[in-house]
């Protein structure tokens, strides 16, 4: 148990010596004026740090909900319960989500919880004011055990059945397998990361190169979500859209995997079912921002993580060139890769020219320029206007 004094004690406490002071300098008379702040100084002073007893703080209800739901906490107060008044300040790591009033030793709380993430409520104190309100006994309180706050579920269609749409046969089929299926579609040239089993041989024989045969395929897609974890404003943005386009792909029982990618790395192997989903959901409530300025490869990622014909969506804002030399090694190892970019979050109290705006937006679209040149499906602001039913789904609180 700690003791804090409160900004009204230390009024009394400077009238007290004040009165002290000017009766030593004028005499006796003045003290019976200043009598009532000594008396209030020497209670907040000697009064008795009694224990609060044993004190627990247990959830009431499941420790599992969504954004926006409320936790029922129960507490509970030992044997020490005093005629003052109570209060409790909920927390959680450093973000403050209410005060509580309590009326008895046994009370309960309902404290809605609005960003996903694990929730342990540190940093929550048990307040009981002292007489008059000179001071204020506070002691630490926790959950035993942790809050999953999943994500709120979002009616999300996989966007790449729209985006995808111009590149090839089926629903959300990747097509960059040269030998995935059965029924011919194209040719096209092989490039680094193909195989060599379905070869056009006419196509070759005539432009001296060599080109594969592309086949539609009615196998469920292997679809990896790269996580950006660098450090930006839009964090909290790209984690729940990678958490509602893992649901939305993993529904449709399609093989999801996960990569974070960031200060630190871990990846998921990509499967399916309900299962899955929630082993992914529950690993994205653990991702944190972790600034580092080691060099990240998508060669520390075992072979599992990213499987030779999966599809990879990159959900970033590119803010960081480790994840810009990520996106092409990942679309120059083969794979058909798809780059959600967030809008990057400028802070308000930084202001900043017009031609300097202008420069950064000419600079941002000459990177996704790039991309798309290299092959990669870029998913911009352009793309959120045109289909921004389906995608503004997976954000939108």
């Amino acid at each position: 148990m700690e003791r804090h004094y409160t900004g009204r004690f230390g009024v009394v406490l400077v009238g007290a010596w004040t009165t002290l002071l000017m009766t030593a300098l004028a005499g006796p008379t003045i003290i019976a004026l200043g009598t009532p702040l000594i008396v209030l100084a020497l209670v907040g002073l000697l009064w008795p740090r009694r224990s609060f007893g044993e004190v627990r703080l247990a959830a009431g209800n499941s420790l599992d909900c969504f954004e926006g739901d409320e936790i029922v906490l129960e507490l509970m107060i030992g044997s020490h319960w005093a005629r003052q008044r109570h209060w409790v300040r909920l927390e959680d790591r450093g973000d403050h989500l209410g005060i509580f009033p309590l009326t008895s030793a046994k009370s309960s709380l309902y404290a809605k919880v609005s960003h996903f993430g694990s929730v342990d409520f540190a940093g929550t104190t048990l307040v009981r004011q002292g007489p008059f309100g000179l001071f204020e006994d506070t002691v630490a309180l926790s959950l035993f055990e942790e809050a999953k706050v999943f994500p709120a579920i979002e009616d999300l269609a996989p966007i790449t059945r729209t985006v995808m749409a111009q590149f090839g046969i089926g629903r959300h089929r990747s097509l960059r397998r040269s030998h995935a299926g059965l029924e011919f579609v194209d040719v096209r040239q092989a490039g680094p990361g193909d195989t060599l089993t379905d070869i056009n041989w006419r196509a070759s024989a005539r432009t001296g190169s060599i080109w594969l045969n592309e086949r539609s395929t009615d196998l469920p897609l292997d679809l990896v979500v790269f996580l950006d974890t660098f450090p930006s404003g839009a964090f909290e943005r790209r984690t729940r859209l990678a958490a509602n386009l893992a649901r939305a792909y993993l529904r449709n029982f399609d093989r999801v995997g996960l990569v974070i990618f960031g200060g630190t790395i871990g990846w998921l192997p990509p499967a399916s079912g309900r299962f899955q989903e929630r082993v992914i959901t529950e690993r994205l409530l653990r991702v944190r921002p972790y600034q580092s300025d080691a060099d990240k490869r998508i060669d520390l990622l075992p072979r599992t993580a990213l499987p030779r014909a999966a599809t990879v969506m990159v959900v970033s804002d590119l803010s960081d060139r480790r994840i810009i030399q990520a996106v092409q090694d990942l679309e120059f190892a083969g794979h058909e890769v798809i780059a959600v970019v967030m809008e990057r979050a400028t802070g308000s109290e930084i202001e900043t020219s017009t031609e300097l705006q202008r420069l950064t937006r000419l600079l941002e679209r000459q990177l996704l320029a790039d991309m798309a040149r290299l092959g990669v499906t870029v998913i911009d602001g352009n793309t959120w206007e045109r289909h921004g039913d389906e995608i503004n789904l997976a954000i939108e609180r």
